[in-house]
């Protein structure tokens, strides 16, 4: 005998089955949209109980509109103000390097030893020179003097000759005779003072010689032409040192400066003495999840002292360059910067930095309405001195607690002081 078959009802169709293209939602989805439903909830002014317990006394500011500056942002190096590259002027195998990278050095400081043996002998020769031509013109000064005291007795012997000859005592040779070795002391003489002048002469290119050969010999010692750091050594003992080849990077690190690129569309907006926003990040070790991370710096006010007369081709822009104050602090050249330059001003809503609070992700707060407060979850953007920008969240006119005072909650009783 046939049995017949049960007969399975269907369940009753679920909004699932309704809208079978509809995806349901996981319940970890779910719970990541609640939270945000409630805070659209809460933007919306609904009405929330108050608190009738006693008032707290806070200080509060009005929402207000200003002219905040407009900031064009650019990424920058922070670099010393002088950077030098130090090479050779001569030709000399590198007999030691005195200094690392990283190490501190004064100006005139020793760095860099080259072999110039040639050059020392070069300065041996000039030397001896020098010393021949000073010896040669004692010489010559000695020969002057007795040219000049021939020459002399010369001249008596013939201005005595001359009267003896007017009064016929002696003949005409012997007039002549004595004219004759007058005029030829003085030619002596003339001559040692021309070898004494030629000496002078000797001894100028002798001395110039052994000044340029131990200028020569000074190019074989490399030192610090400012006080600074070594940032690179490019060299180490036993190479071949040629002119023009670079041995040390120095920088100056008394005074820091920020080189940034700019956009050749905003830099018709700056000029040089202008002030600018500089954060510098500082990367530091996170222990707890150790990793890498960076923190910027606060804002540091410095100002452009150069910009760049020309424009890169292929990036359209220009190099603009930004002193630190003294106070900066210490900073390490490479370090990545980000500049804000001031290119214009617009009216934007603010209200004290001190009324706005961090609540994990979300900014908030408090408004006051008549005598109590709302939570107000709002949008900031950038902060300039003691004010904070409001994007979304606060309307003109609206007063908001300034220096929030611990424990204040939404709908508390407040007591505003006149």
């Amino acid at each position: 005998m046939n049995r017949l078959a049960p007969v399975r009802r269907r369940p009753p169709a679920t909004s699932r089955d309704a809208f079978p293209g509809r995806k349901r939602l996981p319940s970890t989805a779910l719970a990541r949209v609640l939270p945000l439903v409630a805070l659209a909830a809460c933007s919306h002014h609904a009405p929330l109980p108050v608190s009738d317990g006693p008032a707290t006394k806070v200080a509060t500011a009005v929402a207000h509109e200003e002219s905040l500056p407009v900031l064009y942002r650019a990424s920058g190096t922070v670099r010393g103000s002088n950077t030098t590259v130090l090479t050779s002027k001569t030709v000399g195998y590198v007999r030691s390097v005195r200094v690392h990278a990283g190490d501190q050095v004064t100006a005139g400081q020793a760095l860099v030893d080259l072999e110039a043996n040639d050059v020392r002998a070069q300065v041996s020769r000039a030397r001896a020179a020098l010393d021949q031509s000073n010896e040669g013109k004692i010489e010559a000064e000695g020969g002057v003097s007795s040219a000049r005291a021939a020459a002399k007795i010369a001249k008596l012997s013939y201005d005595r000759a001359t009267q003896l000859l007017k009064d016929g005592a002696i003949p005409q040779q012997q007039f002549d005779d004595a004219e004759a070795r007058w005029h030829a002391a003085e030619a002596q003489e003339r001559m040692a003072e021309a070898r004494l002048r030629s000496l002078g002469s000797s001894i100028d290119g002798a001395r110039a010689a052994l000044g340029e050969a131990s200028a020569t010999l000074g190019y074989a010692g490399i030192v610090a032409p400012f006080a600074g750091r070594i940032l690179e050594r490019r060299v180490d003992p036993g190479a071949l040192a040629t002119p023009g080849m670079p041995l040390l990077v120095i920088g100056d690190e008394g005074v820091l400066r920020v080189e940034a690129v700019v956009e050749e569309s905003h830099a018709d907006a700056m000029k040089v003495g202008d002030e600018a926003q500089i954060e510098i990040e500082k990367p530091s070790i996170d222990l707890a999840s150790s990793g890498l991370r960076t923190k910027a710096s606060k804002p540091i006010v410095g100002k452009i002292s150069e910009i760049g007369p020309n424009v890169d081709v292929a990036s359209r822009a220009l190099l603009v360059k930004i002193d630190l104050p003294p106070q900066a602090g210490a900073f390490r050249p490479g370090t990545f910067a980000r500049v804000g330059f001031r290119v214009g001003s617009v009216g934007r809503l603010v209200v004290p930095t001190s009324a706005v609070q961090s609540f994990g992700a979300l900014d908030r707060v408090y408004v006051v309405d008549a005598t109590h407060v709302r939570l107000r979850m709002i949008t900031h953007g950038e902060a300039f001195g003691p004010s904070t920008e409001i994007l979304s969240g606060l309307s003109p006119n609206e007063r908001v607690v300034v220096d929030i005072p611990s424990g204040l909650r939404d709908g508390a009783s407040v007591e505003v002081p006149q």
